[in-house]
């Protein structure tokens, strides 16, 4: 009986520990400034305490209660990717690749989504910063498969299946084109980061020839 006892204390303990690590506080002051237009740098020190605190406690998601069920509002990696544009500089995007290193082997696909998304605001930054990695590389192909996959500027060219789905609109023909359309600055440091462009483009090639058999 003791010990019944005893374990129910302990998962108390353990829920109530895990309850104030995952302050809801943290996520809202996160989810307060990725609304910002503009996050300054004295901002983003003080998001990078709560991102790692957050992070190491492992709190992923931004929960809530409506009616006693439980719900997720908003994503940690999202919160952060989108904080991280709107510092828009240098050290943004070292320490999102820094959190994408962290959570090396997951399979949370946003880790790639808000990678890409900031490789198109500072391509030059993030080539810099992450050179030849074929793992942070890979991220951002996927990335970039997966935010562009449907994406055309005419909206009359969005044809669709015979089952009512909307055909995909990057495939192994046009890639390259949508590549450098959305990456405009990328052939201008194309000749000094050539050997990582190639890379990526090659790997776009490869996801979308084995999507299409």
């Amino acid at each position: 009986m003791k010990q019944i006892i005893l374990f129910a204390l302990l998962v108390v303990i353990a829920a109530n520990t895990f309850a104030q690590n995952c302050d809801p506080a943290k996520f809202r002051k996160l989810e307060t400034l990725s609304r910002k237009q503009v996050v300054t740098d004295s901002e983003f020190t003080i998001v990078l305490r709560l991102v790692k605190n957050l992070d190491r406690n492992k709190c992923s998601d931004y929960i809530k209660k409506r009616n006693g069920q439980e719900y997720v509002v908003a994503v940690l990696t999202e919160l952060f990717g989108k904080i991280c544009l709107k510092n828009n500089s240098l050290n943004a995007v070292k320490e999102y690749v820094n959190y994408v290193k962290r959570h090396h082997g997951s399979a949370e696909e946003q880790l790639s989504f808000s990678f890409e998304e900031l490789f198109v605001r500072q391509p030059e930054y993030v080539l810099s910063t992450i050179g030849y990695d074929e793992y942070l590389l890979n991220s951002l192909v996927w990335g970039f498969v997966n935010n562009h996959y449907y994406t055309s500027d005419d909206q009359k060219k969005v044809t669709k299946n015979t089952d009512g789905k909307v055909k995909p609109q990057l495939n192994t023909t046009n890639y390259k084109e949508v590549f450098y359309k959305t990456n405009p600055g990328i052939k201008d440091i194309y000749p000094k980061h050539k050997k990582s462009i190639d890379y990526l483009l090659s790997q776009i090639r490869l996801v979308l020839k084995s999507d299409s058999k």
